[in-house]
């Protein structure tokens, strides 16, 4: 997978594989990563979708320099993990799951002392920290204990923490705004966005589709520790059989004349959902005149219904469910 911007990659993987032994005599190998080709351009964010277990996590920590590959190579900004770990290490950063040895810290502190551990004169580590809480927005939080910040600010603080390292290229986000609330997740979207217009390469895992289809310039939906689809999410959907939905809801309400209208669009469209008192069809093209025209003859009837274009949840669930089947 070729990065969507020009110039050499700052992430190149080829050929990544990861098996574990199985725990118990006699059970089968576990195929965590399966011979994993992906590339990350300057300035791009990749995401990683994919259902519990997919290798996500595991493909992270490989490029990471955590857990070695079987086989295949990483390179960092042009330098091989595998063959020289420290040097490519200087050139990424992962954001830590938590920060509880600095929680006793201010904001700055914490900042400033991460900076100091990873090389930092202290005037440059003391003036980086200050840009720093400034590009993640924490600078009127600066001098507050980490302890007494909200889960959406403690966010921020492990983002500014990575930042400080002072040569990386690529920035490592496992499941970022897992457990925020929706305020709290696109504070943290935007600091990520800012990261990736002043150039940051980012590489993330999530779970949450929304979130993969706002910041993402690619996604890579990742099962069985193999990718089975990627692209940009508009090249994602456009791969679906149909581009549209069409939603009627009250379904149990409706007169009689409406009620055989919206079941003769089964003849012409196929049915995705259906409950006592919904239905959902699935449609070429939402917004075509014969589409817009029936929608309006639907409302005519006292039909509640919708026209939408497809997300990229609908694709999602279609090749995760393809795969499982």
């Amino acid at each position: 997978m070729a990065p969507a911007s020009g110039g050499p990659p700052v992430l190149e993987v080829r050929g990544l594989s990861k098996r574990y032994k199985p725990r118990k005599r006699g059970s089968p190998t576990t195929l965590a990563n399966d011979g994993l080709n992906l590339s990350v351009g300057r300035g791009e964010i990749v995401a990683l979708l994919g259902p519990n277990g997919a290798g996500k996590t595991t493909l992270l920590r490989q490029i990471a320099g955590q857990l070695l590959p079987d086989g295949g190579t990483i390179r960092i900004a042009g330098v091989d993990m595998i063959a020289r770990p420290l040097a490519a290490k200087e050139r990424l950063s992962v954001i830590p799951q938590e920060c509880a040895s600095s929680e006793s810290l201010t904001v700055r502190e914490t900042v400033l002392l991460f900076g100091r551990i990873k090389g930092l004169e202290r005037k440059t580590a003391t003036q980086r920290t200050q840009e720093i809480l400034v590009e993640v927005g924490l600078q009127d939080e600066s001098e507050k204990l980490v302890r007494e910040l909200s889960g959406g600010l403690k966010r921020r603080v492990l983002i500014a923490v990575a930042m400080s390292a002072p040569a990386a290229e690529l920035l490592l986000l496992d499941e970022p705004t897992t457990g925020l609330d929706p305020e709290a997740r696109r504070s943290v979207w935007r600091v990520i966005l800012g990261l990736k217009r002043r150039g940051l390469s980012i590489l993330l895992t999530t779970h949450y589709i929304e979130e993969a289809e706002y910041l993402a310039d690619r996604v890579v939906v990742v099962t069985h520790g193999r990718f089975v689809v990627h692209g940009r999410v508009e090249e994602i959907r456009a791969g679906l059989p149909y581009q549209g939905r069409l939603e009627v809801r009250a379904l149990d309400r409706l007169s009689p004349e409406a009620r055989r209208r919206v079941d003769a669009l089964g003849q012409r469209w196929k049915e995705a959902l259906r409950s006592d008192s919904y239905v959902r069809f699935e449609i070429p093209d939402p917004f075509s005149r014969e589409t817009v025209s029936e929608l309006g003859e639907l409302t005519s009837l006292g039909v509640r219904a919708s026209l939408s274009p497809v997300s990229l949840e609908d694709a999602y669930l279609a090749v995760v469910g393809a795969v499982e089947e």
